[in-house]
């Protein structure tokens, strides 16, 4: 069905999310597309190629799913019209985000490696949490802290903002340097600034509460 056993392999993956999505098992994921469970085992273990059909009977078992992220890898999984999020949790970040942008975690294929934590009304809207590994921005934030993020398109220098960059997410008082994006901590003796090349900015996500547990 495709030209390469990578090519093979990605689809297994974004398959393996989109179960795991739907918190599925393989078994009532193969009844729920038409297939026998021992072949669809089979292709996602990669005993088999894919059969004929397969991706047009998951797309016609879940509409909403996008085909250009199912069939190519592009978008998110759910296409930008994503509504099949829980609706009264926000998804806490894993502590060790295994590549890909912010947007796949908190809205996309990747939100079934969050955990889906209720929505904190004590905060202003957001689009997801995490917890700080590092007290890098002591002593106003501390390790174990948990901040609240809101993607923005506009900011004001000197918010403290989450930047997405191709090499990972980057923390700190944001100001522009040029070509650059100067992340400054509270600890500038034990810290020092971190720039961040404009060029590798994917988005910008404005810290808008933040929870310790004392």
């Amino acid at each position: 069905m495709f030209g390469t056993d990578q090519e093979e392999n990605k689809l297994r993956e974004r398959i393996v999310s989109l179960i795991h999505m739907e918190k599925l098992t393989e078994r009532t994921f193969a009844l729920k597309i038409g297939r026998q469970p021992t072949n669809v085992y089979q292709v996602l273990s990669g005993e088999r190629h894919f059969p004929r059909g397969f991706c047009t009977d998951i797309l016609n078992s879940f509409p909403k799913v996008s085909k250009d992220w199912l069939i190519f890898g592009e978008g998110t999984m759910y296409g930008d019209d994503y509504t099949d999020q829980p609706k009264n949790t926000k998804p806490l970040l894993p502590e060790n985000l295994s590549g890909g942008n912010l947007e796949q975690y908190y809205a996309g294929e990747k939100r079934c490696k969050c955990v889906e934590k209720p929505i904190n009304t004590t905060i202003p809207d957001y689009d997801f949490s995490l917890k700080l590994k590092s007290s890098r921005m002591a002593p106003r934030y501390v390790s174990g802290d948990e901040l609240f993020f809101k993607r923005v398109d506009i900011v004001e220098w000197g918010d403290d903002l989450l930047i997405d960059t191709t090499e990972g997410p980057k923390f700190g008082r944001a100001f522009e340097d040029g070509s650059y994006y100067r992340l400054k901590s509270y600890n500038p003796e034990l810290f020092p600034d971190c720039l961040v090349p404009s060029t590798k900015k994917i988005g910008f996500y404005k810290c808008v509460g933040m929870q310790r547990v004392m």
